[in-house]
């Protein structure tokens, strides 16, 4: 990356590899494919080398700005409907292993979309402040969609033991 210099490389570089295998999977549980998922994730690492050096927060600001060209190309490429396809599993390091809960991901995209999305920050480990400034809405909100999406999970947990509808 010619425009930063060693030390700043040196450090893009430990944020990518600690950060790109769970803001990948952060956006499966978003409800995005493993495809758009890596390819938001991808665009927002190119986006951050870029502005290294504006960037106060490179791991908050990686993850929002990820989930932003999500929803960008959710929105551009197919409007009306979330994909419903399960991730095949994520490549590579094993390290974490929330993509390998695939039943996890399975119940949480039975989610309302705002539901879904502010658990996934939750799960992302966001404060709910954090959250409502990524997701430009008060922190209430947040909030209180996270205490709705627990109480569904709940609920299918006690119903079905989690499985699909």
């Amino acid at each position: 990356m010619p425009w930063l210099s060693p030390a700043e490389e040196a450090a893009f570089t430990a944020i990518f590899r600690a950060r790109w295998v769970s803001l990948v999977a952060f956006l499966i549980k978003a409800g995005g494919s493993r495809q758009d998922a890596e390819d938001a994730a991808q665009a927002a690492c190119v986006a951050l080398a870029k502005t290294w050096r504006r960037v106060d927060h490179p791991e908050a600001w990686l993850r929002t700005t990820a989930f932003r060209m999500w929803l960008k190309s959710l929105y551009r490429i197919r409007p009306d409907e979330l994909t419903d396809q399960l991730p095949e599993r994520l490549a590579g390091d094993h390290s974490d292993d929330v993509a390998e809960k695939i039943a996890m991901v399975q119940l949480v995209r039975r989610l309302p979309l705002l539901q879904r999305t502010v658990m996934a920050f939750e799960i992302d480990g966001c404060r709910p402040s954090e959250t409502a400034e990524a997701l430009g809405i008060p922190a209430v909100n947040v909030r209180q969609n996270l205490r709705r999406a627990r109480a569904n999970l709940k609920r299918w947990l006690s119903e079905d033991g989690g499985g699909a509808e």
